[in-house]
């Protein structure tokens, strides 16, 4: 009895703990489940403080990443640019200004890629209103009365190509795949609204769009679905087209509904925008217009005012809380044009392996086509990924990534992940998914206080509904959490 006593008394006093092998074995038999079946499944885990891999399934085989890549995007673009690093978009002029305030010659908008320009997302950022009155207020006040000119948007610091080519068709046209123009305007986007009162399977009806985009015509074959049904419209049409088919259902409502698209032409969209505003005021202009090719006489141009976006370490806060598409390409862009030859996606993304080469990361692993992961071209395993975080955090604490990204069950993408689960609050993950794909990435600070990397890759599921995909993954992430 008294070897029984003590026994028992272990048991009851001694945590469970879970070793290395407990985690390793903890998610084989998780994964061991029909679920993962006919999916692709891939893990990676290690000890940031040693690098030490603490468990793994496939962890080389590569895989589509979706969101997670703009880890890769926000982070090197975080290190090589500065977290203090901001946008400037100038407002300047060239030609003659005389002595009664009359100007021949053009305003120009010197864009920079500040994906927050017009949006008031981040605090201290200007909403697009605001920050087109304050434009015509500046140019009134440095002494222009009447402009005998254009206003012209300058978009040159980037490549004329906003979007990758690699983003598919049914995409373009949402809000999510605006691209990264040289000039952004309120992220790119406008919204569509919608009379959804009708009889389920009937055409919906559009109420008005905001802004009103001159020359924009929709052509509407969204009908009405179930009350409960998700948003399920689609815009058809990419960067310069004017004439876009939207196709899908929305879900039935007495109240109107919003459907978010991307702008046809952001720089010409705000060009035309502040013509408008300035004719208001009775200043002139003649018409407006944009330029994508570098003017040799851009030195020439005299400063009005200037306008800073917040900094970057915000910015990638937001990108990947959010995961807010634009932000991250126009951080890959901006890459490209301080670091490599111009700004564009294969020169950002030339910058961006050159640095993990640098760092001694392996890059053999990795397939870049955009800097949101919003290709499916995209490619990485989740190995590559896990270095590459535990590399990026060695030598700091967990405060410097609660800057950086968010943490499950609280907020962004994340807040109802692992809602219930002590791990809340002790994990800082950026989620990615597609149709049949659902993956996290990032940091946990297990229960009994290791900080460990991890990446957990899901491709090709054959769940049915994205939610059987999320509680599943669940399962794994909350055995990294109570790993020792």
């Amino acid at each position: 009895m008294k070897q029984l006593f003590v026994f028992i008394f272990i048991i009851n006093c001694v945590p469970v703990v879970y070793s290395q092998q407990n985690l390793q074995s903890n998610i084989n038999q998780i994964i061991s489940k029909p679920f993962y079946k006919h999916a692709n499944i891939g893990i990676s885990v290690r000890d940031v403080k040693t690098g030490e891999l603490l468990a793994e399934v496939s962890k080389d085989k590569v895989m589509i990443p979706a969101s997670t890549m703009k880890l890769v995007t926000t982070f090197v673009g975080h290190q090589i640019l500065g977290e203090n690093f901001t946008f400037e978009t100038r407002i300047s002029y060239d030609g003659e200004l005389d002595a009664e305030g009359n100007l021949r010659g053009n305003i120009y908008i010197e864009g920079s890629g500040d994906p927050t320009l017009g949006s008031d997302r981040i605090p201290g950022s200007q909403s697009a209103s605001v920050l087109i009155t304050k434009i015509a207020d500046d140019i009134y006040l440095h002494g222009i009365k009447c402009i005998e000119g254009n206003i012209i948007a300058d978009q040159s610091v980037f490549d004329s190509s906003p979007i990758s080519s690699s983003w598919q068709w049914n995409d373009l046209g949402n809000y999510y795949a605006s691209g990264a123009w040289g000039l952004n305007f309120n992220e790119n986007t406008y919204s569509i609204f919608y009379e959804r009162s009708g009889p389920i399977g009937s055409l919906t009806k559009i109420s008005h769009t905001e802004p009103v985009i001159p020359g924009l015509k929709l052509d509407n074959y969204v009908t009405v679905d179930s009350a409960n049904s998700v948003d399920n419209a689609y815009i058809f049409g990419g960067p310069h087209v004017y004439n876009k088919r939207v196709e899908g259902t929305i879900p039935q409502g007495k109240t109107i509904y919003k459907v978010k698209g991307a702008l046809p032409d952001p720089p010409n969209f705000f060009a035309s925008t502040l013509l408008k505003e300035l004719r208001k005021r009775e200043m002139g202009c003649h018409m407006y217009s944009s330029l994508s090719k570098i003017d040799d006489k851009k030195k020439l141009r005299k400063w009005i005012s200037s306008y800073r976006s917040p900094s970057l370490k915000n910015i990638v806060r937001v990108a990947n809380e959010l995961s807010i598409n634009i932000y991250a390409e126009s951080i890959l862009k901006t890459l490209g044009h301080m670091i490599g030859k111009k700004g564009s996606d294969l020169e950002g993304i030339a910058a961006i392996e050159e640095y993990l080469v640098s760092r001694s990361i392996d890059v053999t692993a990795l397939h870049m086509e955009d800097g949101s992961g919003l290709s499916a071209r995209n490619l990485m395993s989740p190995e590559f990924l896990t270095d590459f975080l535990y590399r990026f955090l060695r030598g700091k604490n967990e405060n410097y990534i609660k800057e950086l990204m968010p943490a499950v069950g609280v907020s962004g993408t994340v807040k109802n992940l692992l809602s219930q689960s002590k791990a809340k609050g002790n994990m800082w993950v950026k989620s990615g998914s597609m149709d049949k794909i659902l993956n996290y990435a990032g940091y946990c600070k297990t229960a009994s206080g290791r900080l460990v990397a991890f990446s957990v890759f899901l491709n090709g599921s054959t769940a049915k509904k994205m939610k059987d995909n999320k509680t599943e993954l669940e399962k794994i992430l909350d055995a990294i959490y109570r790993f020792s």
